[in-house]
């Protein structure tokens, strides 16, 4: 998402990660952790600095910044030049570009390929779209031997480069790697079991006042611990729950925890999640496409919804001209009555990019 961090915060995001992303089960606690730890990171360190949405994926490892404020590795890219595209001729093309009109109909490329694999029996670790360093690419992780590593290879990429073949989207390279276990040790928090304990105690004192919370939990890393109290903006008891809270923190000695409270907004809560579907969906094609040359896409809805499309393209007259037909073409897809049931009425604006992050439409 292109979201400046605000008074708005809320945990959709993360919920929304945990949905998309394909955990394996024997090691998905230790995977979710690393992401929480990489997110706190981000949260102290870049806090002002404006994100771009990572489009989601099925990837278990952190490698770069995804979803919620940029952490992981999920961001896509490519390139987009096309003198033929700015034509007249061509705009009309554009405006009927298939994919637009039917992309509700297609699951994501990676639910796809990992499904795929997963039936033929492959020890897949995770499967993500990536970039690293400028090359947008479909990155696999296989278990087991070194052995099994090198005869399930070449089938492997086969299969990923003929379905992406199939969609046309010719912007990805292949990377199968071997998944080893020895990389990402993982040591749990000694103090999570007591930290759990705390949570459960918070929560069963909470509901028995029948207050509206909407999380309330205790964690941490080193000393930056906290329970993060997240209400919704209308919620008139706060100092209420806090005392609940640090009565709570009193009894199990941990008396001396700050409580950091999130005022949430539901309807934006709502709006947020409902765009983030939207935009998978725009950029499903523009990203997979290296005619587009679309790098990223994002969301921002605050105050209300703008949809960001992050080009290679320098800044020239050309390329402004291309970026309108894009818009258009972008506006005719949302219009549809599939995407309008999900736009819900919302008033939005669709602001393309230079590769220097200049607007270009």
């Amino acid at each position: 998402m292109k979201k400046r961090f605000n008074s708005f915060m809320d945990d959709s995001s993360l919920e929304k990660l945990n949905e998309e992303l394909v955990w394996k089960s024997n090691r998905k606690q230790k995977h979710k952790q690393r992401l929480l730890e990489a997110i706190d990171q981000l949260e102290r360190s870049e806090s002002a600095k404006p994100e771009k949405y990572i489009f989601p994926m099925k990837q278990n490892r952190p490698l770069r910044n995804v979803i919620y404020c940029g952490i992981a590795l999920i961001i896509l890219s490519g390139a987009f030049v096309s003198s033929a595209f700015v034509s007249p001729a061509m705009a009309q093309v554009a405006a009927k570009i298939p994919y637009l009109g039917q992309l509700f109909k297609q699951e994501p490329v990676s639910d796809v390929l990992y499904k795929e694999l997963e039936k033929k029996g492959y020890k897949i670790d995770s499967l993500g779209q990536t970039y690293d360093g400028g090359k947008k690419q479909i990155e696999i992780s296989v278990t087991g031997s070194e052995k099994y590593f090198k005869s399930v290879k070449g089938d492997i990429h086969k299969i990923v480069k003929n379905r992406l073949e199939a969609r046309q989207y010719d912007s990805y390279k292949v990377k199968i790697t071997r998944y080893d276990p020895s990389q990402y040790e993982y040591e749990p928090d000694p103090r999570q079991e007591k930290y759990d304990k705390i949570d459960q105690e918070i929560d069963n004192e909470l509901k028995k006042h029948n207050y509206h919370v909407l999380s309330a939990t205790i964690g941490g890393f080193d000393q930056d611990v906290k329970v993060e109290l997240k209400v919704p903006d209308t919620e008139n008891h706060i100092e209420e729950m806090k005392q609940i809270i640090n009565d709570v923190l009193a009894k199990n000695k941990e008396e001396k925890t700050p409580i950091k409270v999130y005022k949430i907004n539901l309807k934006k809560r709502e709006q947020e999640g409902r765009w983030g579907n939207i935009i998978n969906d725009v950029g499903e094609d523009l990203v997979g496409k290296e005619k587009y040359h679309v790098e990223t896409v994002g969301y921002s809805v605050h105050p209300e919804p703008q949809v960001f499309i992050y080009t290679s393209l320098s800044h020239s007259e050309k390329n402004k001209q291309f970026a309108n037909e894009l818009e258009e073409t972008i506006n005719k897809f949302l219009q549809t009555q599939d995407m309008k049931a999900n736009i819900k009425g919302d008033s939005y604006k669709i602001i393309i990019y230079d590769n220097g992050e200049k607007k270009l439409n």
